[in-house]
This record gives structure tokens, C-alpha cells and sequence, in this order.
């Protein structure tokens, strides 16, 4: 797994590309690929996540806790 730049946050996130089981919310809807979820809800608009994230240089936790940062919202950034 690397620490990917999460794009459109100025350089501030980052994301697991490869995290593992347990290392996001497994129970989420959708699937997850490359360390982003995606879900559609029925007659809704798709929704992508980037699942495992924390600050960059953000070494001290390195067992987490991490975040989930929404990819349709720094995408926007872009």
C-alpha cells in the first residue's frame, strides 16, 4: 500500500490506495477499489470516498485512526 495525495486538497490529505480489511468501515455500501468506495443509492447520484486518509506527515498514528474524506467533494477542487 502507498500514500497517495489526496488531489484538490492542497497537499494537506492522503490516502491509502491499497488499505486492508479492517483498516476502513468494511460495512459501508458500495465497493471498494484502490482505496475509494463507490455507492449509487437507488435514484440517487454516485458517491466516492477515499476510505483510509489522515494528514500528510501524520506518522505518530500509524496504526489510525484514519479518516474518509469525500472524492466528489475534492474533485470539485480540481
Amino acid at each position: 500500500m502507498a500514500w497517495v495525495t489526496v488531489p484538490g486538497s492542497n497537499s494537506k490529505w492522503e490516502y491509502g490506495n491499497a488499505p486492508l480489511a479492517g483498516e476502513y468501515y468494511e460495512d459501508a455500501n458500495g465497493t471498494v477499489t484502490a482505496g475509494v468506495r463507490s455507492f449509487t443509492p437507488t435514484g440517487g447520484t454516485a458517491q466516492e470516498t477515499y476510505v483510509k486518509c489522515r494528514m500528510i506527515g501524520d506518522t505518530a498514528n500509524a496504526n489510525g485512526p484514519w479518516s474518509e474524506l469525500s472524492k466528489n467533494y475534492y474533485d470539485g477542487k480540481i
